[in-house]
């Protein structure tokens, strides 16, 4: 039976009995199995730079929530990710309470990464912060 045609077929019946319709859709059926390598893969192409993860989960077949379970499972140290930098979180400290309000020199946030330190404005781009975050690190 090809993959792309589903198959109709209907019963009549004279007397008691099932009369009616079946509908048979070839594909896959139950649950399925997927290596723990093959999740990692998945979950790391979710961190790409304008990735997301409703296209990622249609480009893979899988449902958007169960790509956000392995994305906790990664983040809690679950599912077993490769060696390789690919994911790779800043550690945070806040040194003052309250909500960001500029500094005298204008910035919101600072980071310091290494030797270096970022003053970050009040409404800079976030994937653009992430991509210089990117650079000075590959840099340092």
């Amino acid at each position: 039976m090809d993959s792309d045609i589903q198959t109709y077929g209907s019963f009549h019946r004279d007397g008691e009995g099932y009369s009616g319709r079946i509908n048979v859709v070839p594909g896959p059926t139950g649950r399925r199995r997927w290596p723990e390598h093959v999740k990692a893969s998945i979950v790391l192409e979710t961190y790409r730079d304008g990735a997301s993860v409703a296209d990622i989960a249609r480009k893979h077949d899988i449902s958007p929530p169960q790509l956000h379970a392995w994305r906790r499972a990664a983040r809690d140290g679950l599912l077993p990710m490769p060696d390789d930098d690919a994911i790779e979180f800043l550690p945070v400290s806040v040194t003052s309470g309250g909500d960001a309000e500029p500094d005298d020199r204008g910035a919101a946030l600072t980071l310091e990464i290494g030797d270096v330190r970022l003053l970050v404005p009040l409404g800079f781009d976030a994937r653009h912060l992430a991509r210089v975050i990117v650079a000075v690190r590959e840099a340092s």
